[in-house]
């Protein structure tokens, strides 16, 4: 499923926006991002087009799926005496760009709710 093409990308935002080996990823990434949040690949709109071309941007300089260290809920700083703080939010934890990436990938196979969770059905 394809919702962007390099080429589409290339005369949204100029044949700048990335380094020619780096495009084909990059298009594949936003292309995976856009089908993991279920975006509907049969409507012809050009925000959907124009919101892939930034996301293969945003591959191509690796902030799409970037590590994240979790959810600050604190941070401190002091100047004199240079002390910093930070505390995190309960249960944040640091998540590796490629883990979401692949998460993105196999979210259709995914339980939502856990793998000890499990959908029951009356027959």
């Amino acid at each position: 499923m394809a919702y962007i093409t390099a080429e589409q990308v290339d005369s949204l935002l100029g044949s700048d926006w990335a380094d020619a080996s780096a495009k084909p990823l990059a298009v594949q990434q936003a292309n995976d991002w856009l089908t993991a949040k279920g975006i509907p690949a049969d409507v012809d709109d050009d925000r959907i087009t124009r919101a892939g071309a930034y996301l293969a941007k945003m591959a191509a300089i690796g902030t799409l799926y970037a590590d994240t260290r979790g959810d600050v809920k604190r941070k401190r700083v002091k100047a004199d005496s240079v002390e910093s703080e930070t505390e995190y939010a309960d249960g944040a934890r640091a998540v590796l760009g490629d883990m979401a990436y692949v998460t993105d990938l196999l979210k259709p196979w995914l339980n939502p709710f856990g793998s000890r969770v499990r959908m029951l059905s009356r027959l």
